[in-house]
């Protein structure tokens, strides 16, 4: 579809892709606050919770592998399809667990339905805007989203503390299945042919752009932040400050907020200004937060969570458009599956990397020294980034 196509078209195409995103949100960030009650269950520590919590992108990054070319082949839509039927069913199955195995392949079965969400919704957008608008645009469609995530920890956390896990996760399934009935009267959106260029020469062709090595960089660091940060600081508010389900939900929601709210703000300032400078603020900020997550009260944590979260927002926003116009100055305008596949890759690698980095850090040292180790590392990477965009 061009970028011209009729506003009504497109405000369906925007409002329905960005719905889906918003379920999938609500309901992984639901899992936040019901993992103490999963520990106290099953008996398991902060390692093995982090182990359970990296389930999720080794399921996202094989549904993007697989999205690539599925999006190309098939089209957005029906991936879009699949994608809230998968949702509903993985939802369904932390309603079930009975152990840690079954958690584990709940989290691997949302991360699947995740890489099609967001691949394929990302897609969408890409096909319909221009790329003067996709900073904002792509940002718009995280923050409506994420606005319903924002509710995850807090309603799930409420919820699990009334009802049960059992009792949340089974009404919270329902959600994805409602989802498929705007989805079915989405148009589809993809350009030309039914076909998709191979995957790993096309990966090779944009990984050799400047800018699709930022993106990398930026949204790598921004989902291993919040994959470390998800499955150790939930245990830590619990152990040292004794924190119920809701408070720990509350505390995420600070940082979520923020998040979200900014998205937007640093997709327009991206598109008017340059991708460079939020990028760079964007890293110095998490840096600046992450050690400030490990010390003082709730309301300490809950604030230093808000930089951290801005911060995400301010590195991680202008990656989709970097991607987009790296697959257009590739030679491969209009494969905007590739670039929404790609930005899912990345995602799921770096949230992949953080879990695993936090199940080995926790079992050697405190939850301080690991996130100061975290600080270093992004501050390390803004270097990077600084050099490597020109101005």
């Amino acid at each position: 579809m061009p970028s011209d196509a009729p506003v009504a078209r497109r405000s369906l195409i925007f409002w329905t892709a960005t719905g889906l995103i918003a379920i999938d949100t609500l309901l992984f960030t639901m899992v936040v606050p019901a993992l103490p009650a999963f520990a106290d269950r099953f008996g398991f520590g902060p390692s093995v919770a982090a182990l359970i919590f990296a389930a999720f992108p080794l399921g996202q990054l094989v549904a993007a592998l697989a999205a690539a070319t599925l999006v190309e082949r098939l089209g957005r839509r029906p991936v879009m399809i699949m994608a809230a039927a998968m949702l509903a069913v993985a939802t369904l199955a932390f309603a079930l667990a009975t152990g840690i195995e079954m958690l584990a392949l709940a989290r691997l079965a949302q991360g699947v339905a995740a890489g099609f969400v967001w691949t394929a919704g990302i897609a969408a957008i890409s096909d319909s805007f221009p790329i003067n608008e996709l900073g904002l645009r792509i940002g718009l469609a995280e923050t409506a989203g994420g606005a319903f995530g924002l509710l995850g920890p807090v309603v799930g956390g409420a919820l699990v503390d009334a009802f049960g896990t059992e009792t949340t996760f089974t009404l919270a399934a329902a959600l994805p299945a409602l989802a498929l009935i705007p989805v079915l009267l989405m148009p589809e959106t993809r350009r030309g042919p039914a076909e998709a260029p191979p995957l790993l020469p096309a990966l090779r062709r944009l990984s050799a752009e400047p800018k699709a090595r930022v993106a990398f960089a930026a949204l790598g660091c921004v989902a291993a932040v919040l994959a470390l940060v998800e499955p150790l600081l939930p245990l830590d508010l619990d152990d040292r400050l004794g924190l119920s389900s809701l408070a720990i939900g509350l505390v995420f929601g600070a940082g979520l907020l923020a998040y979200f709210a900014l998205v937007p703000v640093a997709g327009r300032w991206s598109d008017r200004r340059g991708r460079r400078l939020p990028l760079i603020i964007g890293g110095i900020l998490i840096a600046a937060g992450l050690p400030f997550l490990a010390m003082g009260t709730a309301v300490t944590v809950a604030v230093a969570f808000a930089v951290v979260g801005a911060g995400m927002a301010a590195l991680g926003t202008p990656s989709g458009p970097l991607m987009v116009e790296a697959v257009d100055e590739a030679g491969m305008t209009g494969r905007y599956g590739l670039s929404a596949a790609t930005l899912t890759i990345v995602f799921a690698l770096g949230y992949s990397l953080g879990p695993l980095l936090g199940a080995a850090a926790s079992a050697v040292m405190p939850f301080q020294a690991t996130v100061l180790a975290a600080a270093a590392a992004a501050l390390v990477l803004t270097l990077w980034v600084a050099r490597a965009l020109p101005r």
